[in-house]
């Protein structure tokens, strides 16, 4: 399932949800598509974008962020456009860098950024300084 990610009415990139790997959560966030959300960046995690949602979902195809942090580090491999949903907080987020600061928390990996990830890490930057821009997600056809 791919996503349109528009921000202030310009499309910026495109999601691909695993829906093979995170059958639940994918069907949760394409009855809940489309929707508008509000940007923020996560201040104490790294290159993270960060979209509250209204998806009630458990976690699916699980990970930890501090394990994966030194996975990146020691391939040096990178984590740019990696898509995940935290449960507890219903958001989704999005590397747009390949900052992680190791963190012990579960997260669901659900996806990749598979267009504009360039686009995302200006993004980012600009989030840093002033969130609250407007995103309307969509799903695109396939």
């Amino acid at each position: 399932m791919r996503i349109g990610f528009n921000l202030a009415g310009e499309d910026v990139a495109v999601i691909e949800i695993w829906e093979d790997k995170v059958p639940e959560l994918a069907a949760k966030i394409k009855d809940a598509l489309p929707f508008a959300t509000y940007l923020q960046h996560g201040k104490l995690t790294g290159d993270l974008l960060l979209m509250q949602t209204k998806i009630l979902a458990d976690w699916e195809n699980i990970f930890y962020p501090e394990d994966l942090a030194a996975e990146v580090a020691e391939k040096n491999t990178e984590i740019r456009g990696a898509v995940s949903y935290y449960g507890p907080r219903q958001q989704i987020s999005i590397m747009y860098g390949n900052d992680i600061p190791p963190e012990p928390l579960p997260v669901s990996a659900i996806g990749w950024v598979v267009e504009g990830a360039d686009k995302l890490e200006l993004i980012g930057i600009k989030t840093w300084l002033e969130p609250g821009t407007r995103v309307w997600m969509t799903l695109l056809e396939e």
